[in-house]
């Protein structure tokens, strides 16, 4: 049996509101930081809102310009970056001990004074890339899957509604409401990892992130609800034309259970057989090496907070669109009817198990996967005991969550020359 690495991380709260994860590295050389508030593009009044507080974030406060504020970043041995995702925006950042003060009163600076200066020329830019991406027959497949499967909650943020909603983010002073609504240290979590006592941590927070009357905002119940019950009714198709791709690039995907769900791993282990492992997945072997339909074959499951999203994926020539297809409903029939092998199964939580060894083999990786399962809401016990969990599932259980979530309706996503469509 594959040896697992523990991850022993302390939790406190502190008195600004912030919910501290510690986890001791003694090795680490420098130390890491995820910070993680909660909400992401849940929050959004208009779609993809958040996303550009994101991306202004860094570009000038009320007392840095974006010159200056990079000229710090240099001067300190301090790497820094944000994220929005759908649950979460999050700020990441690794330093060395030494600049602990230095770098988070800047960080400090980013968190509460942001001016968004650059906010009309951001949105030039963004609709730009945007419509570069959507250019890409792959990424104008993978949009229209993604908003078809989440039917306008804000799980289906992307590229395209982005684009359409930016003419209503019409004003900086609504992105700085929504800035100062959200960005609050009362509901803050911050996850280090490294060689450093937690007390130090907590005082530097507490110094930094100092407390704010106003209550951050959250995600109403009645959105949790409507993702929590969202359900596909039918089999649905979307198609794009594009008569100049020399592919056709094609999802099918069905709606699964979240990240704190009980069939959680047996779901996770249900897609490292059929299609995320790699070569020796079910899908490469079948679809790419004995069909030769394929270069580009793969599953992927995604546990959000409130809903899971489980995708196939294939880019193929557009004669064999229908073989493609065939082929999805082949691989999926064998997992409902056939149980996987004793052997199969072993493989598979090896590939699993050892590749999250690896993922956590560094601080910056630690304190970003144990800050975001929690975030997502997953106890520190929880999280700790995923490996356990992926351990003792069986073959019956795989069988049964494939009978049970992939024999119901799907949305298939594609996009090349019209005469297949």
């Amino acid at each position: 049996m594959l040896k697992v690495k523990s991850l022993a991380t302390e939790e406190a709260r502190l008195q600004n509101g912030t919910t501290l994860l510690y986890t001791a590295i003694e090795t680490a050389p420098r130390l890491a930081f995820s910070m993680f508030l909660p909400g992401g593009n849940m929050l959004d009044p208009v779609p993809g809102l958040s996303d550009m507080v994101d991306r202004l974030l860094m570009k000038g406060t009320k007392t840095h310009s974006q010159e200056q504020i990079s000229i710090e970043i240099d001067g300190l041995t301090l790497e820094v970056d944000s994220d929005t995702k759908r649950d979460y925006t999050a700020i990441h950042a690794t330093m060395l001990e030494e600049d602990l003060d230095a770098s988070f009163e800047l960080i400090s600076d980013f968190f509460y004074n942001a001016t968004f200066t650059e906010f009309e020329r951001e949105k030039q830019k963004v609709a730009g890339e945007i419509m570069m991406d959507l250019d890409s027959p792959k990424s104008r497949a993978s949009d229209q899957f993604i908003r078809g499967i989440f039917q306008g909650t804000p799980y289906g943020t992307v590229g395209s509604e982005i684009l359409e909603s930016l003419s209503k983010m019409d004003s900086v002073e609504a992105l700085q409401r929504h800035y100062h609504s959200t960005f609050n240290p009362k509901h803050l979590i911050v996850s280090v990892a490294g060689n450093i006592r937690p007390e130090t941590v907590a005082k530097t927070l507490e110094k930094f992130f100092p407390a704010n009357e106003q209550n951050p905002a959250t995600v109403s119940a009645s959105l949790e609800s409507k993702l929590s019950n969202l359900t596909i009714n039918q089999d649905e198709l979307v198609t794009f034309a594009r008569d100049d791709s020399s592919q056709a690039h094609i999802y099918k995907g069905w709606l699964v259970p979240n990240g704190k769900h009980e069939d959680y791993a047996p779901f996770a282990l249900l897609n490292t057989i059929l299609g995320a492992a790699g070569l020796s997945s079910r899908l490469f072997l079948e679809l790419r090496d004995k069909q030769g339909l394929a270069y580009n074959v793969r599953s992927s499951y995604e546990a959000f907070k409130h809903k899971g999203l489980f995708s196939l994926y294939i880019g193929t020539e557009p004669k064999n669109k229908d073989k493609c297809l065939k082929g999805f409903i082949e691989e999926v029939g064998k997992l409902l009817n056939i149980p996987v092998s004793a052997q199969e199964l072993a493989d598979a939580k090896r590939n699993m198990l050892g590749r999250r060894s690896v993922f956590l083999e560094t601080a910056h990786q630690q304190a970003n996967y144990i800050g975001a399962n929690y975030t997502l809401g997953r106890s520190l016990k929880e999280i700790e005991i995923v490996p356990e969990q992926i351990q003792a599932v069986t073959a019956q259980d795989i069988q049964r969550v494939a009978q049970q979530y992939l024999s119901l309706p799907s949305l298939v996503s594609i996009v090349g020359p019209s005469q297949i469509l």
